[in-house]
């Protein structure tokens, strides 16, 4: 099975810890990418990642080429919202681990890239360069510079332990009115 890969970026903002977090894949956003050689428009359809175990899904400073790439973290937390598959990766203490933490914190704009495989089904190709992804399984986690997908990517730094469940901003001020 065929590892494909993509990637993109957002603003950053920075916290202590060793948590990386930020929307990881955005629903319906279009991207330009190679598929088995050739350039194809792709998206993904919301829940197209539904199922993941997130301890499963190792973070790495690139995208493996083989069976030695090691990781450099873990996911921690996957949260499929309105806008985008949102998530959390714990960074190990290791040499690149600590380079990507400080590039992080030093507001170095810094993309997230995932390697999926796909699945019978998961692919309703409109054309013969247009494609939806429905269903796919996400098997890795990418630290890139240049990412694939517009508007979104790594957005800051955080301590460990559980996250907090954040609130949209949109909702706080519907609050205040």
């Amino acid at each position: 099975m065929t590892v494909l890969e993509r990637a993109f970026t957002t603003a950053l903002h920075v916290r202590d810890g060793r948590i990386l977090f930020g929307a990881l894949l955005p629903w319906g956003t279009e991207a330009q990418v190679m598929d088995r050689g050739r350039l194809v428009v792709e998206s993904f359809q919301r829940g197209a990642l539904a199922g993941v175990d997130p301890a499963r899904v190792p973070l790495t400073a690139r995208h493996p080429r083989d069976g030695e790439t090691l990781p450099i973290g873990v996911t921690v937390e996957l949260r499929d919202e309105a806008d985008a598959l949102h998530g959390a990766w714990r960074v190990s203490a290791t040499a690149i681990g600590d380079e990507v933490l400080e590039l992080a914190r030093d507001a170095v704009p810094l993309g997230l890239s995932v390697g999926f495989m796909e699945v019978p089904g998961g692919s309703r190709w409109l054309s013969r360069d247009r494609v939806v992804r429905t269903k796919a399984a996400l098997d890795h986690v990418a630290v890139v510079r240049v990412p694939a997908y517009a508007g979104a990517g790594v957005v800051g730094v955080r301590a460990g332990g559980r996250p907090a469940v954040g609130v949209p901003l949109a909702t706080l001020a519907r609050r205040w009115r």
